[in-house]
């Protein structure tokens, strides 16, 4: 849903780790959450790694590399809400996104969502739909719901840097959308 302004809501605190590939965007997202949705929202500022959707506040652990997210997953697994997993869609998923869905999967998290990013570097739409499908399959490889998996399209890069243009933008807030309804 793309329109008028979204004001955010007051439900419980929603914990995701984001885990990607180095070079993928994940940090690079989580400023742009942190930084675009209160702005879409109408919201104050949020610290880095913090927004709030239609259905309340999230926290966000940018995991720096798998043992970082082992880690992080040793000492709090059981309070995470998910994870969202970033994949540039130039790229697509690398030997280190499979280890970071196999810790996941033996620490027993249960919902996983994609954010397909680095969509301004990819003019052809078929290569974003077999990056798209080869993720899903990684996903039911490794005992995850691929289909049933939200995996939003956009570019993190264009949100933050495109001002009140809608390019980009509207990807976060689908994204957003996105864990809503999967992270709940």
């Amino acid at each position: 849903m793309w329109g008028g302004r979204r004001r955010g809501g007051t439900g419980p605190e929603r914990r995701a780790a984001v885990v990607g590939s180095r070079g993928h965007g994940k940090s690079t997202l989580v400023r742009a959450l942190s930084e675009v949705l209160p702005q879409e929202y109408r919201q104050p500022p949020q610290p880095l790694g913090q927004f709030v959707t239609a259905r309340g506040p999230y926290q966000l652990h940018d995991c720096l590399d798998p043992d970082d997210f082992r880690s992080r997953l040793a000492v709090g697994a059981g309070q995470l809400s998910g994870v969202l997993l970033v994949v540039s869609a130039q790229d697509g998923p690398l030997p280190e996104t499979r280890e970071y869905l196999a810790a996941a999967r033996a620490a027993g998290v249960a919902r996983i969502a994609v954010f397909l990013g680095m969509r301004e570097l990819v003019d052809d739409p078929d290569i974003e739909m077999m990056v798209e499908l080869e993720v899903r399959e990684l996903l039911d490889e490794m005992e995850y719901p691929g289909d049933r998996c939200p995996v939003v399209q956009g570019s993190a890069l264009q949100a933050m840097h495109h001002g009140r243009s809608r390019k980009g933008r509207r990807d976060l807030v689908r994204l957003a959308e996105a864990l809503d309804g999967h992270f709940g």
